[in-house]
């Protein structure tokens, strides 16, 4: 299914367009941002009325990180490492990535494959230096927020190909044949995925590969989540290595530091050198300390990361059961991360009214599943990775909810 024309920015661009009275640019009438940090404003707003309110709506770990990591950042700090660093990033991390997906993949990755820059900077970045505006986009939906912001801001059209969530929202060939049939010149696709929690199988992900390589589409692999998978082996298209095939990755997961706003892309080093030069244009650089913290949590990795694959598997599990024994609403069993993407229908409430209520009403803030592509709209995905009381308390209330709807709707 092909949506027409990208997600637009919303009347209060516009507006305030015409208060300035001067004209913004056509990407920046285009920029609509992320609707979670919206609904954290939102909710922000009522703590700081005194309210009390259970944060569901961002991927924000409150797991406390490697130690080793807030040492080394903090020594770097002391030790005044608080100048430019290189373009492509730090080379000891870049080495310590290319090594990582060296011993997965057995493929030789050098500190030449690898660039690190923000990794949610990382999906404008590849849709910059690979589309030109009018190009076509596919996404396999529902797809994370940030390719739909990016997609607009940049001006493509964005083709849809919506997962099944009878198939657990699973890649597969009709799909992928889809997505090619619409001539884009790239496609993303997220495995393990962000919201759904599927993590795709290796023929799917490797006839995916195959394909883009046929037909010469750019193919950006977003695998943030591929260390927390614990449904299913997770295979990663670093295994898969082609000039037009860019693998993306994040440490504020995997390491639970979203503030260190750190990530990975492993490329040709074609590509590599100009996602550094696209770094230099835009930020710089990162900031060295950050990256001396994430290097010396590279060493700690594996621990640390079944401590946290463990702990996302249990919440999401309890979390997606009560769920799904409130006869009113539905998720699929999530394999990675700790997302839920809840079928909220039988409430008789569209998403965004849903999520208003929500938090009005029960302080409890989720996301609306139109961020995640405009024909979801009768979903909502909500993050376990919070406190675990506060997160089955959370859930809760979304229960409450919608069992409250249902009595409104049967008096009616």
């Amino acid at each position: 299914m092909r949506e027409g024309a990208p997600v637009r920015g919303g009347s209060a661009t516009t507006q305030s367009s015409l208060l300035t009275g001067l004209p913004f640019s056509t990407r920046g009438e285009h920029l609509v941002g992320q609707e979670m940090f919206k609904v954290m404003e939102r909710a922000q707003k009522l703590e700081r009325l005194g309210e009390r309110v259970y944060h569901l709506e961002l991927g924000n770990p409150r797991m406390a990180p490697p130690p080793e990591i807030v040492e080394a950042t903090v020594r770097a700090i002391t030790a005044k490492h608080v100048g430019y660093a290189p373009m492509a990033g730090l080379v000891e991390l870049r080495e310590a990535v290319a090594d990582r997906y060296r011993h997965r993949t057995g493929h030789e990755y050098e500190a030449k494959h690898v660039a690190i820059s923000p990794a949610n900077l990382l999906i404008s970045q590849f849709l910059d230096l690979t589309c030109n505006p009018g190009d076509r986009l596919a996404l396999f939906t529902p797809a994370f927020p940030s390719y739909w912001a990016a997609a607009s801001h940049i001006g493509l059209e964005v083709v849809s190909v919506p997962l099944a969530p009878e198939n657990g929202f699973h890649l597969g060939e009709v799909q992928i044949e889809e997505a090619i049939a619409a001539r884009p010149k790239a496609v993303i696709v997220n495995s393990a995925n962000n919201p759904t929690g599927a993590v795709y199988s290796r023929s799917a992900l490797e006839l995916l590969a195959r394909r883009c390589e046929e037909e010469r589409i750019w193919l950006l692999s977003d695998e943030t989540y591929a260390e927390l998978s614990f449904g299913r082996p997770f295979f990663s298209l670093a295994s898969c290595p082609a000039p037009q095939v860019v693998v993306l990755s994040s440490f504020s997961k995997l390491f639970s530091i979203p503030g260190f706003r750190t990530g990975s892309a492993l490329a040709h080093p074609a590509v590599i050198e100009k996602l550094a030069l696209s770094t230099s244009t835009l930020i710089s650089c990162l900031p060295l300390f950050t990256q001396l913290g994430c290097l010396a949590g590279m060493s700690v990795m594996e621990p640390y990361v079944e401590q946290v694959r463990s702990h996302c598997n249990r919440v999401t599990a309890a979390c997606a059961g009560a769920i799904n024994r409130s006869s009113l609403l539905r998720c699929a069993s999530p394999e990675s991360g700790f997302y839920l993407f809840v079928d909220i229908s039988e409430t008789g409430l569209d998403d965004m009214t849903f999520c208003k209520q929500l938090l009005e009403e029960q302080h409890t803030a989720a996301t609306p599943g139109r961020s995640f592509g405009p024909t979801w709209d009768t979903a909502i995905r909500i993050a376990t990775c919070g406190q675990e009381s506060d997160v089955m308390e959370g859930v809760r209330r979304v229960i409450a909810l919608a069992q409250e709807l249902r009595g409104l709707r049967a008096a009616a």
